[in-house]
C-alpha cells in the first residue's frame, strides 16, 4: 500500500499507548518517523528493528522537542516525503484519522502549494454545520495533529532547534507568516483525544471548566524564556499582531498557573 504522507513522533519515555499506535501505523501501511529523546528505554527501539517503515533516530539524551520535529520532518523530507504529519505522544488518534487527514490532503493538492502546513483537529467535530470539507486560514496552531509539506518546511530552515519545547510550534507560525505562506485549519478531524492521556486536571473557574495542571518552576521558566523571545521575535521582524497576541497568551499562562496553585492548595 503506497500513502501519500508520513507520520512523525517525537517520544520522550512513551508508555503503552504510544507503542499500541506505532504498531497500529505499521500495519496500515504508514512511514512512522520517530525521534527518541528517552533512548535508555529501549521500546521503541525494539519496535524499530526488523520494521523498514519505522525510521528511528536519537542523538542519546533528551534534546528537546524543536531538534526532533526538526530531524523527523528533514529525514522524511531527504527520503521524498511530500508530507509528514505530526502528532505529540500524548495525543490519541486512529487509522481513521490517518486516512482522513491523508484524502483531505490529495484532494487540495492544487492549493497546498501556498500553505506550509494543514492543522486538523476536532474543535468542531461535534457543531450541527460540520462538513469536513472547510479549511480556515490561520495564524497560529500547535505541532500536534500539523501534516507540513515538506518543501514548504525546507525553505523555512525547518524548526527552530533554540526552543526546547514551549514556543516551537508558535516560531513555526511566526516564520511562516514572515515567509509569505499560510497555515490552513481543519477542525473536523475525527478520533482525535487530546485528553486521555494528558496529566491535566479539570479546574472549574468563573463557572466554566478548563483542563490544566500546576507546571514544575522549571518549566515555567523555560516557557517564560520562549515567550520572550516570541515576543522579541516578532518585534525585530515588525509583527506587532504575533507580539501582542504572545505576549496575551503568556499573562494568561502565569494567571492559570497561579490559579491552579490556589486551587491546589485549598484542596489540601
Amino acid at each position: 500500500m503506497s500513502r501519500k504522507i508520513a507520520v512523525g513522533i517525537v517520544v520522550f519515555k512513551p508508555g503503552q499507548p504510544v507503542l499500541d499506535r506505532i504498531s497500529m501505523m505499521v500495519l496500515a501501511g504508514f512511514d512512522v518517523y520517530i525521534f527518541d529523546n528517552s533512548p535508555e528505554v529501549e521500546s521503541v527501539k525494539r519496535i524499530s528493528k526488523n520494521t523498514p517503515c519505522v525510521h528511528y533516530f536519537t542523538c542519546g539524551k533528551n534534546v528537546g522537542l524543536g531538534y526532533g520535529i526538526s530531524t523527523v520532518c528533514a529525514q522524511a523530507y531527504a527520503d521524498n516525503i511530500d508530507a509528514l504529519v505530526f502528532f505529540d505522544q500524548d495525543t490519541g488518534f486512529s487509522i481513521q484519522t490517518l486516512e482522513f487527514i491523508e484524502n483531505y490532503y490529495i484532494k487540495r493538492l492544487d492549493i497546498a502549494d501556498s500553505y506550509s502546513s494543514f492543522w486538523f483537529n476536532a474543535k468542531a467535530i461535534n457543531c450541527e454545520n460540520a462538513t469536513g470539507g472547510e479549511l480556515k486560514d490561520v495564524e497560529l496552531s500547535i505541532n500536534s495533529g500539523s501534516l507540513y509539506f515538506l518543501d514548504k518546511l525546507k525553505l523555512l530552515n525547518w524548526h527552530d532547534c533554540s526552543y526546547f519545547v514551549d514556543g516551537v510550534d508558535y516560531k513555526y507560525c511566526l516564520d511562516t507568516n514572515n515567509a509569505g505562506l499560510k497555515i490552513g485549519e481543519c477542525s473536523y478531524a475525527p478520533g482525535f483525544d487530546h485528553v486521555s492521556e494528558q496529566d491535566d486536571k479539570v479546574y472549574r473557574f468563573f463557572s466554566k471548566e478548563y483542563y490544566l495542571r500546576p507546571y514544575p518552576l522549571f518549566r515555567i521558566v523555560d516557557t517564560s524564556k520562549a515567550s520572550l523571545k516570541l515576543i522579541i521575535s516578532s518585534l525585530v521582524a515588525r509583527r506587532m499582531k504575533f507580539a501582542a497576541k504572545f505576549f496575551k497568551f503568556y499573562c494568561i499562562y502565569l494567571a492559570t498557573q497561579l490559579l491552579v496553585r490556589i486551587a491546589h492548595s485549598e484542596v489540601k
